[in-house]
């Protein structure tokens, strides 16, 4: 089984997804994609950092792309789309894991690679409140960051898929990490995996 996590910042979308890897005894695929694409690419990690999770932008071109013909004059934002897209398929190809972001239920589907997508969401106040303390920044802060988190992860979802990102539609089970917590919204999905198979 694929687990796909779409998250609000803030939600605890990465925590939750590496209590279920490490719940069901699976690999979790999150920050690694950028030294992954980096090696793929010998793009430097930092200038992929920038285009990581947010839709193209064509002033983010890098000149020193000297790899796959199709991907070259392409921004930084769609090469490294196209490597993680790759890099989303290799994974689910090998074994049961959990994949945070980059658009991943999306990549499955057009695949037609069986997975369980999932959104984690959370109030804004409750996830003001864990940003702030996690980031050590004012409640003001950890709003904007939020805020700015927020419309860059939904503008590059719906940019490469097409739907509406945290709409429960486009997913197979919406949860509020708040009424829970981290570890027991990771036992809730790991409860399903037996039901799934």
């Amino acid at each position: 089984m694929i687990y796909t996590i779409g998250r609000e910042f803030g939600s605890g979308g990465h925590e939750i997804g590496a209590e279920l890897a490490r719940w069901l005894g699976i690999p979790l695929y999150d920050k690694d994609f950028i030294e992954k694409a980096e090696a793929a690419s010998g793009i430097k990690s930092e200038i992929l950092e920038q285009a990581d999770e947010k839709k193209e932008n064509r002033w983010l071109y890098t000149v020193h792309y000297n790899g796959a013909e199709n991907l070259r004059g392409l921004s930084a934002n769609e090469i490294l789309f196209r490597i993680q897209s790759s890099l989303v398929l290799e994974y689910a190809g090998k074994s049961d894991c959990v994949i945070v972001g980059r658009c991943a239920d999306h990549i499955l589907d057009k695949a037609d690679i069986q997975h369980l997508s999932i959104f984690i969401s959370a109030p804004l106040e409750a996830r003001i409140k864990r940003i702030s303390n996690i980031k050590a920044l004012t409640e003001k802060e950890a709003a904007a960051l939020i805020a700015r988190t927020d419309k860059q992860r939904k503008s590059y979802y719906e940019y490469y898929t097409g739907k509406s990102w945290g709409k429960p539609c486009n997913y197979d089970l919406c949860l509020n990490s708040a009424s829970f917590g981290i570890e027991r919204t990771a036992e809730i999905i790991a409860q399903l995996r037996g039901m799934l198979k």
